[in-house]
């Protein structure tokens, strides 16, 4: 051993050629910045970006999240467009109700009066004055022929309501699914960038000529 030491201790005093810094090849530093942004564009981009093109662990599970996520809400809307479209035939061909340019108030007042006239009445006994007019024009009237077509009609508006609000649920979730996956990616950024350097590879050998003398490797991470 203490040969060893003297021979590798004269390789590098007398032949200067003999050391050797070797470092890993250089990785170029990852952006935060940038990792957080393709994250807000695709969740799961930006640690693909920072793990060096890795899908592996969150990467994967923020972009199969997003994609959950956009298929629900596709779901959500199909839905929602069938039951207002079943409402509004029911409507029509139930109640007689003249649909065009109708707003969402005209829907729920058929939905909460069996009738034109009733919704009139109604408005007498609360002393709603201004309300008493909005039924006088003909293309705002209607009556359910059958109590049935009616409670169906209530169901059915119901039903796009809950539609309507598991919709804007999705989005919340797109929404906080992009938030938190440009959070962590500019973490993962950061730690990717120290990782590389904390490391540190140095080699000592000497020139061909010698190849006789010891290696020493030395190899330091923390």
């Amino acid at each position: 051993m203490k040969h060893t030491l003297i021979a590798v201790f004269l390789a590098a005093t007398l032949l200067p050629g003999s050391i050797r810094a070797q470092e890993a090849p250089e990785r170029a530093p990852r952006s935060p910045g940038k990792a957080a942004l393709l994250s807000l564009l695709l969740p799961g981009l930006g640690h693909r970006y920072a793990h060096d093109g890795s899908w592996r662990g969150a990467a994967s599970l923020f972009a199969l999240a997003d994609a959950g996520f956009w298929l629900g809400l596709a779901g959500a809307q199909w839905q929602h467009d069938q039951v207002v479209q079943s409402y509004r035939t029911l409507a029509a061909a139930g109640a007689g109700a003249q649909l065009d340019g109708k707003d969402r108030r005209f829907f729920l007042n058929l939905a909460a009066f069996p009738s034109s006239d009733a919704f009139r009445e109604a408005q007498l006994r609360n002393r709603a004055w201004d309300q008493i007019d909005y039924v006088s024009d003909p293309a705002f009237q209607w009556h359910w022929a059958s109590e049935t077509d009616f409670r169906t009609y209530r169901r059915l508006r119901d039903d796009a309501d809950a539609w309507s609000r598991r919709r804007t649920l999705f989005i919340s979730t797109l929404v906080a699914n992009r938030l938190l996956a440009a959070l962590t990616a500019l973490r993962a950024a950061n730690r990717a960038n120290q990782d590389a350097a904390a490391d540190l590879a140095l080699s000592v050998a000497p020139p061909p000529p010698y190849g006789a003398l010891p290696v020493l490797h030395l190899s330091v991470r923390w």
